[in-house]
């Protein structure tokens, strides 16, 4: 018997498009906190990873009862963002010095 719950996607879709943003300095930020960004890029998109494979399980199997398209939107969206994370990784892995 499904469990009916309310889903509001806002803060996962806030969340994404402000890592997103401020670890690609799309956005002001301090220099202190530029630096820290820059510094911790690996271990920061390591951690978007996880958080995007967790959120693409979550809403892999969710069933929209109002808004499918909505639903289908958010889906894409985290799928966006865990492909821009992925990326971001296999770039530092192609900047790094080859042994």
């Amino acid at each position: 018997m499904p469990i009916v719950v309310e889903f509001d996607p806002d803060f996962m879709l806030a969340s994404m498009e402000m890592w997103r943003k401020s670890l690609d300095m799309q956005i002001p930020i301090a220099d202190d906190l530029k630096i820290h960004l820059m510094e911790n890029r690996r271990r920061l998109l390591k951690r978007f990873v996880t958080t995007g494979k967790a959120w693409k399980i979550i809403v892999h199997d969710l069933k929209a009862v109002d808004d499918p398209a909505g639903l289908d939107d958010v889906r894409l969206a985290v799928q966006a963002f865990l492909s821009w994370a992925e990326d971001g990784l296999k770039d530092l892995d192609d900047l790094a010095p080859k042994r």
